[in-house]
């Protein structure tokens, strides 16, 4: 017979199994995806940029029309961005090699472009647009004269913008 404070072992063993559950189930969990709502400042960012011109790269880019909003673009833009955080990837290409203008055609897009800026790792719209314009690729997209629509999505770290018309 066990002393009366003391537990017997199997009890004794139950409740460290159920402190150690307890104190690492936080960590078997996903952190919260955080997902904002974007669309008016980064239509507005895009918009501005494209309304004063720049230089991308050495390549001088004159003012443009603006661009609105297209929700079909926006939920392209959401899905590619939802897809990169789970599945832990950095890419204009899908694990599943799909590329942009097929994910919008998907959604019903109906237009005949589609080009695409991503990012990773960035917390505002104004260090990403300041990194966008660094990068001239990135940049020549924001500016390009033919897109008349964008759409554009942020889930944590990962930033999509789609161009299309």
């Amino acid at each position: 017979m066990h002393p009366p404070f003391m537990m017997p072992t199997v009890a004794v063993k139950s409740w460290l199994q159920l402190a150690i559950i307890i104190v690492l189930w936080p960590a078997c969990r996903k952190e919260t995806t955080v997902e904002r709502n974007i669309k008016a400042e980064m239509l507005a960012a895009v918009n501005a940029l494209r309304q004063t011109g720049c230089t991308c790269g050495a390549t001088y880019m004159p003012p443009v029309k603006p661009l609105i909003w297209h929700d079909t673009l926006a939920s392209a833009a959401l899905a590619h961005a939802r897809d990169m955080d789970a599945n832990n990837y950095f890419n204009h290409i899908s694990p599943g090699g799909t590329s942009p203008i097929q994910r919008a055609m998907a959604l019903g897009y109906a237009g005949n472009t589609v080009t695409e800026n991503i990012a990773k790792g960035y917390t505002s719209i104004e260090t990403l647009m300041e990194a966008w314009q660094q990068s001239e690729s990135h940049c020549k997209a924001m500016m390009d004269s033919l897109p008349t629509e964008m759409g554009a999505a942020n889930v944590n770290t990962y930033w999509v913008q789609e161009f299309g018309h």
